[in-house]
């Protein structure tokens, strides 16, 4: 399995952002998900991350084929940090 995204892939809109990079995006994921649904997150490696419009960062998990229910989908701001919009699906 490949990410269609480089992981270097960086957001550059200005020098202020608080997000600026994959490996962060997807810590501060982790850790909004685990309060909200616990340790379960973890049997939906790998993290997929997208960029949308330059400055949101969209995480969401990957269902295997041996698993049944949803994945963790997050949306977060880069430039503040604020998540936009969270949830499991089922």
């Amino acid at each position: 399995m490949f990410s269609c995204v480089d992981k270097h892939k960086k957001i550059i809109l200005e020098k202020s952002l608080c997000l600026n990079n994959e490996d962060d995006a997807i810590k501060l994921a982790e850790k909004e998900w685990l309060q909200l649904y616990g340790e379960s997150v973890y049997k939906k490696k790998p993290f997929k991350v997208q960029i949308k419009n330059d400055s949101i960062w969209i995480i969401k998990g990957t269902l295997q084929n041996d698993y049944d229910g949803g994945i963790p989908y997050i949306e977060i701001n880069a430039k503040n940090c604020k998540v936009l919009n969270v949830y499991h699906g089922k």
